[in-house]
């Protein structure tokens, strides 16, 4: 019995059923085909009023493109790098003597050639986000006469080919700033300045203030430069003069520079200092005294140049023990003319250099600043000419990409090979 009345109620439900399937079965094809027409109609509206499917298409990008943006703006996207590094490589005294300018004289053009002095550390320069270097000498014209010791006068075309070497910046207050007068300072500002170059430290008129500020990537630096002496060659000037040309080293003189620097809310604060005594391998009392007191201001580097030999590079803490600052306090000579065969075998440490290289790291997030790493690429001034006469071609070598050079004389690869000893020995900085 039961069997029988589950069939046919199942009778009387297949038989209501049938009729509803078909119904919805048939309302879904009318709305598919209203659907189907209405997107023609539209499609055909496009098309009359000139807006075709490429169009479209780029709107729809366009559209997906400000989603992104409002994406990225709400955080949803990838986040910026924590961390921004740069590198700054600076080196010593860039000086041009006698024997130098008359090498770089060009006679089929009566003009003046140095990049070869620079070819082959011109890729460790210009892989620097900034370099700096010391030009001991001025640009003071032609007309001044051309001068390589002990007043330095050289033709223009040094600073065209400084800058070709991947300078970003000079330092140009030294002991040298007033060998041709102010009208001197005043031109190789101008000089430089053309060249595209920053000047530090000397003025063409009396400066509002006293560094420079480069962003480098995001990083500013504050660079800054003062020199102890000027050789007697400010006597016919006022102390008021001379300032407001030329940036001289004092206790009063370097907490206002700094202070002012400290206005730009700089990142990392490098000096430039030309101190001490000549050709003297230790630090002296004065330059330990004025590097403490750098580091007590918040100076970040400060980097020696003067001696014309190496002397060692050190971490010194500030006296409150808040701060720590790195001091080279000589680079030794980049380029010059001072070596055994001009000034005698005790002089061969003339001709060692290096290039200075500072790794700086600066969280984006906090804004905190740090130098991550110090390192050199010791260099050597290799003086030669085929009649072992003058005039002579210079050179500055990265040493340990020459020390296997089998092009150069045993006697050269002897004396490169002492350099390096030297090198890392003054330095002293393992």
């Amino acid at each position: 019995m039961k069997r029988t009345e589950r069939n046919k109620n199942n009778s009387i439900l297949f038989k209501i059923l049938v009729p509803v399937l078909l119904l919805i079965i048939v309302i879904g094809a009318a709305y598919g085909t209203f659907t189907f027409l209405s997107d023609d109609n539209e499609q055909g509206e496009e098309s009359e009023s000139g807006e075709n499917t490429e169009d479209a298409t780029e709107g729809d990008s366009e559209s997906d493109g400000s989603e992104d943006d409002e994406s990225e703006e709400n955080g949803e996207a990838a986040t910026e790098p924590e961390t921004t590094e740069i590198s700054i490589s600076t080196v010593g005294d860039i000086m041009a003597h006698d024997e130098q300018y008359w090498g770089a004289y060009v006679e089929e053009t009566d003009s003046y050639d140095f990049k070869p002095v620079f070819e082959h550390v011109k890729p460790y320069l210009e892989e620097a986000d900034l370099a700096i270097g010391n030009f001991e000498t001025t640009v003071a014209g032609e007309d001044r006469g051309y001068a390589g010791f002990p007043l330095f006068n050289t033709p223009d075309e040094i600073v065209e080919d400084v800058d070709y070497a991947g300078f970003d910046a000079l330092v140009t207050s030294n002991n040298h700033s007033l060998d041709m007068g102010a009208e001197g300072v005043e031109r190789t500002v101008r000089m430089i300045e053309g060249a595209g170059m920053d000047v530090i430290g000397t003025y063409e008129e009396a400066p509002e203030e006293r560094h420079v500020i480069k962003d480098v990537n995001g990083v500013k630096v504050a660079l800054l430069a003062f020199t102890e002496s000027m050789n007697g060659m400010g006597e016919p000037y006022t102390d008021e003069e001379i300032y407001n040309m030329i940036d001289v080293m004092s206790e009063e003189n370097l907490t206002e520079a700094i202070d002012a620097a400290k206005e730009d809310d700089p990142d990392i604060i490098l000096t430039y200092m030309h101190w001490g005594p000549e050709y003297v391998e230790e630090p002296g009392d004065s330059q330990k005294h004025y590097a403490q007191f750098l580091a007590d201001q918040g100076v970040d580097l400060i980097i020696g140049s003067h001696p014309h030999v190496l002397q060692r590079g050190e971490s010194i803490e500030s006296s409150d023990g808040e701060h720590e600052a790195f001091v080279a306090y000589s680079l030794g000579n980049f380029v010059s003319n001072q070596r055994l065969e001009t000034i005698g075998e005790d002089f061969q440490p003339n001709e060692d250099g290096v290039i200075m290289n500072f790794d700086i790291e600066k969280d984006t997030a906090s804004g905190e600043t740090t130098v991550a790493d110090i390192h050199y690429t010791p260099t050597w001034v290799y003086r030669h000419s085929e009649t072992g006469e003058r005039p002579f071609d210079y050179e500055i070598l990265p040493v340990e990409d020459f020390q296997d050079d089998e092009n150069l004389p045993d006697s050269i690869l002897e004396r490169l090979d002492r350099s390096l000893e030297r090198t890392d020995s003054r330095l002293n900085m393992e």
